[in-house]
């Protein structure tokens, strides 16, 4: 299968490299040269990833088949439930919101960064990419969880400031991975993406970060491999309706979308196309009801002013991917004249037949009136989205047609609450709360965790800002990540480390101040250990600069000296181009920690045992059971390591010696295996937690507090004065418990779950 340009037929390239570059050079953008037939009856009870892979293999013939099967099973298996659900009320629902950002973005977003990587790699393509993303809400946090540190590309996405719901704000705003960059501007989403498109086919923009090794592409639906994966929803929930038989195989069934720029919709075009046995395809728009003009008279006009609406991921002016079905509908030679005339005078009128297509549009009064009717009459929850789809939907008087709930009313809790007539809170987060308390419906566990995020993100820009901002973040230099490190586990004393989702940061580049750089050695723990690197292969350090961003609190036991002992031997690894062998690198940061139990859970990750015998480091890394969770009890006060390694006495006695032994086999084992009752006794030690708890003021209080929740128990972190409890994965109550009862203690103590980090330190 080769792919065109909407601008020229003759151009014709592979999927991978259509998927690489995003959108062609003339400005076109890429689309399959034909569609392939698929019948769905033959496939009726395919999963939903055996169905993707039979549907995207007929259009990626590029990509090996078992491959491609491999990349599809990874990108979905980050959805928490079903993939997509249908849901039977008096209408057909398809929830398209059950992945990780809540929104049906997932779907394809989850997909086409492995798509991307394999394609790059493939093709030999060694150069970084930047992807460069203008979103009016959903698309932005699906595509930075997509690409969350993807090695060799990095993101940059563009959202208009008051044109996103605070959820969705505040979703991209908080999100740590060390390859993106957010900014909200002052201006639309139509602002946003139409500099997207002239960053695109600015030459000397390209030549400048050619300059860098970097080439752009992009995660908006402009790139066509945002688009395939969406046609299988379309397939998938027909099978679903024939198999529970709500129509019989071959029936003709409707579809219903909201959309603003028209991807979602015109997947299912393509399906279609396929011989998807569909009668109609809906197009349901709010008071920005452009396409619905469009559809009705053949005149596309966005010389209007754009609506806010309460529905703003389709608030949105010029409908990027209309051209593509212009192009289906025409030709090459036509769309660049329609394109032409919509960029120079922001209209263009094309009488093409649509006889597949129905259009409508709803006001956000009736928009509320249906979210509000739909959940009394059927105690079924609907977003806005949703709910401008369904008021199309009664509008036309249309039977036996799926609905496509496009995101989790989570995310737009303020407008859902009001909707159904009840009182706002001004704190969004409390929103939320009450719309559960009101309805019932689960809240996605990532919304539920935002509210505990720090917002990383702060840029706010003008429109004619955005060409600089997306230079500077070409020109950064690399970036490292080491996550914290919990030490001991109990009965573990120098053996066990667990890393822990709580990483210092930092970008470094080469640089021209050496007397700068030689201050810095004397003080700084980092430089240090970039040093000590250089000087073991003795090699002469190149002057370098830190830009650290410290996360990891000192002296608390959580390995903040590890922390920054392998960040500066990873960056002198990458100054001398040496491979990242994470043996060597342990071997070194042993050799200035004097002991693995830290930096080896933070070079690897999840959890590790090792040795030190004869300056050789011997370790077993292991996956620590999903039955437990780790409570961090950080004190507002340090606890020196010189200090705690002072309390530990000379001898110990053979019977305290064979507890440890005994325990320690058991906290691995049953970390493992997830049995808590085991844990709960395996946690104790004798070697050094009776000697250097004492050293922690309220020491007794604070066990007591523990002892009198529902956790498993707890161990001193490393040499303290963090105390790590502990708890049951299913342990909903101890969190707050505990922190409530600390809080009248004198100290002052930050209580906070940490995953556990399961990567380990990386550099990109």
């Amino acid at each position: 299968m080769k792919f065109l340009s909407t601008r020229n037929s003759n151009l014709k390239i592979s999927g991978r490299e259509a998927i690489v570059k995003g959108i062609s050079e003339d400005g076109g953008l890429f689309v399959p040269e034909s569609f392939p037939a698929f019948d769905i009856m033959e496939n009726l009870d395919l999963s939903y990833t055996d169905l993707a892979h039979k549907i995207l293999s007929l259009y990626l013939t590029d990509f090996d088949k078992d491959d491609l099967l491999g990349l599809i099973e990874k990108s979905y298996a980050s959805f928490e439930d079903e993939i997509a659900k249908v849901s039977y009320q008096k209408d057909f629902y398809l929830e398209l919101y059950h992945g990780r950002t809540s929104a049906f973005k997932d779907f394809a977003l989850c997909l086409l960064p492995n798509l991307l990587a394999y394609a790059k790699k493939s093709l030999g393509i060694k150069d970084k990419t930047l992807i460069l993303t203008a979103t009016s809400g959903d698309t932005g946090k699906a595509a930075l969880e997509g690409f969350y540190n993807t090695e060799d590309i990095d993101i940059l996405v563009l959202y208009p400031t008051e044109g996103v719901s605070s959820i969705q704000k505040a979703q991209m705003d908080t999100t740590g991975s060390l390859n993106s960059k957010v900014i909200s501007i002052d201006g639309n989403f139509d602002d946003a993406q139409s500099a997207v498109k002239k960053i695109f086919n600015d030459a000397k923009i390209k030549e400048e970060l050619k300059k860098e090794n970097i080439y752009l592409s992009s995660a908006n639906s402009i790139n066509i491999g945002r688009l395939l994966p969406q046609i299988v929803y379309y397939f998938y929930s027909y099978a679903d309706l024939v198999k529970n038989k709500k129509i019989s195989g071959g029936e003709k069934i409707s579809y219903c979308v909201p959309t603003g720029n028209f991807g979602d919709i015109l997947a299912g075009y393509y399906a279609k196309e396929m011989g998807l046995p569909i009668d109609k395809l809906v197009i349901a728009s709010n008071d920005n009801n452009v396409l619905t003009d469009f559809f009705t008279s053949g005149r596309y006009d966005a010389n209007r002013d754009l609506v806010k609406t309460i529905s703003p991921s389709m608030d949105i002016l010029v409908s990027s991917n209309l051209e593509r079905l212009i192009f289906h509908k025409s030709s090459d030679a036509i769309v660049k004249e329609k394109m032409a005339d919509l960029k120079d005078k922001g209209i263009f009128e094309f009488k093409g037949d649509f006889h597949e297509f129905l259009c409508g549009f709803a006001k956000e009064d009736e928009t509320r009136e249906t979210i509000k009717k739909v959940f009394e009459e059927e105690k079924y929850l609907m977003d806005p989205h949703t709910g401008v789809a369904k008021n199309i939907v009664d509008k036309l008087g249309l039977d036996k047609t799926v609905i496509l709930s496009t995101a989790s009313p989570y995310k737009f809790s303020s407008t859902v609450l009001e909707a159904l007539g009840e009182n706002l809170s001004d704190d969004e987060f409390k929103n939320i709360d009450l719309l559960h308390e009101k309805t019932g419906v689960k809240i996605p566990s990532e919304i539920k965790k935002l509210k505990d995020k720090k917002i990383l993100h702060k840029t706010k820009i003008l429109k004619n800002e955005i060409e600089e901002e997306v230079l500077k973040f070409a020109r950064r230099g690399k970036r490292i990540s080491v996550p914290a490190s919990s030490a001991n586990l109990g009965p573990g004393f120098d053996v066990l480390g667990l890393a822990l989702d709580l990483s210092n940061t930092c970008e470094f580049k080469l640089s021209d101040d050496k007397e700068e750089f030689e201050n810095n050695l004397n003080s700084n723990l980092i430089y240090k250990a970039y040093k000590y690197a250089f000087d073991f292969y003795g090699e002469e350090a190149l002057p370098v600069d830190f830009n650290v961003d410290t996360n990891v609190p000192l002296s608390r036991g959580l390995g903040s000296s590890a922390s920054c002992i392998v960040m500066g031997i990873m960056a002198a690894f990458d100054v001398m181009k040496r491979d990242f062998d994470k043996k060597e690198i342990l071997k070194l940061a042993t050799k200035m920690e004097g002991h693995p139990d830290n930096v080896a859970p933070a070079i690897f990750g999840n959890a590790v045992a090792s040795i030190l015998k004869d300056d050789q480091v011997y370790l077993e890394e292991f996956e620590v059971s999903n039955n437990f969770k780790f409570l961090a009890i950080i004190p507002d006060f340090k606890l020196p390591t010189k200090e705690a390694r002072d309390a530990l006495p000379k001898t110990y006695s053979k019977e305290d010696a064979v507890f440890n032994l005994s325990r320690l086999s058991m906290v691995i084992l049953s970390l493992i295996s997830g049995n808590e009752e085991n844990l709960k006794v395996a946690l104790d030690d004798k070697i050094h937690e009776p000697y250097r708890l004492k050293l922690i003021p309220e020491i007794d209080e604070i066990e007591k507090i523990i002892d009198d929740s529902e956790a498993l128990g707890h161990y001193l972190s490393g040499a303290g004065s963090t105390i790590m409890v502990v708890l049951k994965a299913s342990d909903k109550t101890s969190e707050d418990q505990i922190k409530n009862k600390l809080d009248k203690l004198l100290n002052s103590y930050e209580v906070r779950l940490l995953d556990i980090d399961e990567k380990g330190a990386f550099i990109i």
